[in-house]
């Protein structure tokens, strides 16, 4: 730790490393946890008040990154059982870096934040692989390339599933009275469970955002025509009269609308109509039924035979079981 004291600083905020101690390490995490819970439920994205929140939580979280880097906090040669219980809080750094730049105010420059908040993500998720904590996936997943099908929706209700019972346990966990070192590093483990599938849901969301951010690039750059929406063909309102006389007259009433003769309209109704059946290539394929008036006689023969013997069959005749 101490080779790092006169060297490095805080990236842009000019602030020794030296400065820092694990105590002000601490106020630091409990202070960013607290900006992202503010971040998660804020009043007005567009108020300068959300604007100081990202900035400050920007800060905050890079004096934390700088100071777990030089104390070492984590290594390649180590288990998830060799970090302290005290440490394994600060595995969700990068997370909260990530999220932080993903919901960043600046949305001119968007993509740079996008882009961040990606980088950020896989920096975390690395660690946790690393531990044991979370398993390898594409970080280039987007809905274009992974579709919600039936047979990956079973997997996603699975993980919300999880994530629903962690959250719970969580809450369970927090709400007793007593928490030992244990209880205690279960729930912090259980925090880096829940940020891991929140990241890789996140990832997904930023994958398929980025598309689009370029798309919007290449339009403010010219190198792209934006695509122009088809419009309906509206039809307009029309007064229909019985000579060109009215036709003149009624044109020039208010509101002024467009008029045409009997005969236009009838021109116009007979024109559409050969077009329609020009356009139509499949021929009518209705049933050929008999012709109406031989039906009728045919129906009409049955009727009158059916009335004649029901005059000499009287109603119950034919179902008597040989009884008098």
């Amino acid at each position: 730790y101490n080779e790092y004291k006169s060297y490095l600083r805080c990236d842009g905020f000019g602030m020794l490393v030296g400065d820092l101690t694990e105590d002000s390490l601490k106020d630091l995490f409990v202070k960013a946890r607290g900006n992202i819970q503010k971040i998660e439920d804020p009043d007005d994205r567009t108020s300068q008040k959300y604007k100081d929140l990202i900035l400050d939580t920007l800060e905050t979280i890079e004096k934390i990154s700088i100071l777990v880097s030089s104390l070492r906090l984590f290594s390649t040669n180590e288990d998830l059982d060799d970090v302290s219980t005290e440490n394994l809080k600060y595995m969700l750094v990068n997370a909260f870096l990530g999220y932080t730049h993903q919901q960043h105010y600046d949305f001119q420059d968007r993509k740079r934040h996008i882009l961040a908040a990606k980088e950020y993500y896989k920096d975390f998720h690395d660690l946790c692989q690393l531990y044991g904590l979370a398993k390898e996936i594409n970080f280039d997943m987007n809905r274009m390339d992974n579709p919600v099908t039936k047979n990956n929706r079973v997997d996603k209700i699975q993980k919300f599933k999880e994530k629903k019972e962690l959250e719970d346990k969580v809450k369970e966990l927090e709400k007793r009275d007593a928490v030992d070192e244990e209880l205690q590093r279960e729930i912090h483990v259980c925090h880096v469970k829940m940020w891991i599938m929140r990241v890789e849901e996140e990832i997904y969301n930023i994958n398929s955002e980025l598309p689009m951010l370029e798309h919007m690039e290449k339009l403010r750059g010219g190198k792209t025509e934006p695509v122009v929406p088809i419009k309906p063909k509206v039809m307009k309102p029309f007064i229909l009269v019985k000579s060109e006389v009215q036709k003149a007259v009624f044109g020039a009433g208010y509101p002024s609308l467009p008029t045409m003769t009997l005969d236009e309209f009838y021109d116009a109704e007979l024109k559409r109509i050969v077009e329609q059946e020009q356009q139509s290539a499949v021929p009518s394929s209705k049933p050929q039924y008999p012709d109406d008036e031989e039906e009728t006689e045919e129906s009409l023969a049955k009727a009158r035979a059916w009335d004649d013997w029901k005059d000499t069959h009287k109603r119950g005749w034919g179902n008597r079981h040989n009884r008098s």
